[in-house]
């Protein structure tokens, strides 16, 4: 097996992990609410915007062909997703439609101390480290959101299926869960192509397993926080 079939399959493994930690299961087995709903869907507009700061500065210490990778990546995010004409952060700002939130919502809304601490992590990954472990950090949770991976869904797709479990909203109309559910899947595996570029010794795997285990770590540590946070509001 070469260096990258084996440092593939032990990624894919830690993305499967996950939905087995106690922070994930619990997260994902907090009954919704309509409010529970709201304020899941506010945080994940915040989340994608710390998405933006960190895929930002891995960018800036990226070789060149990477920072090209990053740029289409982020078209997407940032610009206009083809897939839902219009950027991500304005696709759950319109998702929150569906629950009655108003944009206002969103421009007021704070990050929970907990949310902000491990907002404050990933920067602090994707800034002071060497870029490859700063991009497996960012890609893991892409990685972590790609269904043909993850065996029974990613995050957006389970979350989906809550919404509409438990509330009765159709998977179809959470617009910004269904793009993601599709979108993460192409950005996951695109991004991805860059390990069999880049990762050609012992080293640069070890770098890649940094990034990759530290963001999963706070990746759990977040999704306890929604938990926690979400449980306490009726």
């Amino acid at each position: 097996m070469s260096i990258v079939n084996e440092l593939t399959a032990t990624l894919d493994k830690m993305v499967n992990d996950q939905f087995e930690s106690p922070e994930f299961k619990h997260l994902l087995s907090v009954p919704l609410t309509l409010e529970r709903g709201r304020f899941y869907v506010v945080q994940s507009a915040l989340y994608t915007s710390n998405r933006r700061d960190c895929w930002g500065y891995v960018q800036g210490s990226a070789p060149l062909e990477v920072k090209r990778v990053i740029w289409q990546h982020e078209s997407d995010e940032l610009v206009n997703d083809p897939r839902a004409n219009m950027d991500h952060y304005t696709l759950t700002v319109k998702q929150g439609e569906v629950v009655g939130l108003k944009p206002e919502d969103f421009e007021k809304a704070e990050l929970p101390p907990m949310v902000r601490a491990c907002f404050y992590a990933w920067h602090h990954i994707a800034i002071r480290n060497h870029w490859l472990t700063a991009y497996a950090s960012s890609h893991m949770l892409e990685r972590r959101n790609n269904g043909k991976i993850v065996k029974g869904g990613g995050m957006s797709y389970r979350m989906g299926k809550k919404f509409e479990n438990e509330l009765g909203i159709n998977l179809k109309k959470m617009i910004s869960l269904d793009v993601h559910v599709v979108a993460d899947m192409d950005h996951s595996e695109n991004i991805s192509e860059i390990f069999h570029r880049y990762v050609k010794t012992p080293e640069d795997r070890d770098l890649v397993l940094k990034g990759a285990e530290e963001c999963m770590a706070i990746d759990r540590a977040y999704r306890g926080a929604l938990g926690y946070y979400m449980e306490r509001i009726e």
